[in-house]
């Protein structure tokens, strides 16, 4: 993803998502939102972890899926966003 290597595969491979946030680090180095422009509004972008994890707090409801993929701890965001979900109930 870094690399973005794969960019031009992007959009096509979520096309059956609901909606897909991306955490659009500023050190990408390449313009993710660009790549990902013909999802429109189902391709949301947040600058941070922690943003991300406001939005996808704001955003889930029960029984929704949520997959993260990452190739490495990604700042914490599976235990921040259980906590988060947690502070729902």
């Amino acid at each position: 993803m870094k690399l973005g290597v794969h960019r031009g595969q992007l959009a096509a491979a979520l096309e059956q998502a609901d909606l897909t946030w991306f955490l659009n680090s500023p050190d990408l180095g390449w313009d993710l939102p660009a790549a990902l422009a013909s999802m429109g509004g189902r391709a949301r972008f947040a600058g941070s972890v922690d943003a991300l994890v406001s939005a996808l707090k704001a955003d889930s409801r029960p029984g929704d899926q949520v997959l993260i993929m990452s190739n490495g701890g990604f700042g914490g965001l599976h235990d921040k966003l259980l906590a988060a979900l947690r502070e729902r109930t």
